[in-house]
């Protein structure tokens, strides 16, 4: 994959085990990626918008759930100034309420989103085009995911 020149890239994998393989603190781990506009309030409100509270920044990372771990990851991308965020399988793992503030929050992200997901509700709720791979071929369409399905549906009629 080529990205464009101004092109920063942030990723949300299916499985970020590894990225808590450390001895810190929920507050420590997010601070990681601190940078001179973050201070210690702004770095607190990130977490309370994850659905942290005050009393889990002392928590361990790794003893956080999947779903906190994914939340923490969404933390990380907050914090770095990314223009295209590729998510694999980003609602893994986690509640109905933390989807439904992921799904928000990625509903007004201004950058380039990419993802993967089995979660028919939340690729209904964002995709604006569908990139299909089934049989080692690329279906690209250019519209909603009710919309493909109706395409597809369609080109079922006309076989």
């Amino acid at each position: 994959m080529k990205w464009a020149e101004n092109a920063s890239v942030g990723y949300c994998p299916q499985d970020c085990t590894a990225d808590f393989d450390n001895d810190m603190t929920i507050y420590e781990w997010i601070s990681q990626w601190r940078t001179a506009k973050h201070n210690d309030l702004i770095v607190r409100a990130i977490l309370g918008r994850l659905l942290f509270t005050e009393d889990d920044v002392n928590k361990k990372a790794k003893n956080c759930s999947g779903g906190e771990k994914n939340r923490l990851i969404f933390g990380k991308l907050m914090m770095q100034d990314i223009n295209v965020l590729v998510m694999d399988e980003p609602t893994n793992h986690m509640d109905m309420e933390a989807i439904e503030a992921l799904n928000s929050a990625l509903k007004v992200y201004p950058g380039t989103l990419i993802f993967v997901s089995h979660d028919r509700e939340f690729v209904s709720s964002l995709a604006t085009s569908i990139i299909e791979i089934k049989d080692k071929k690329l279906d690209y369409f250019q519209g909603t995911y009710d919309e493909y399905l109706a395409h597809q549906q369609k080109l079922l009629n006309v076989a």
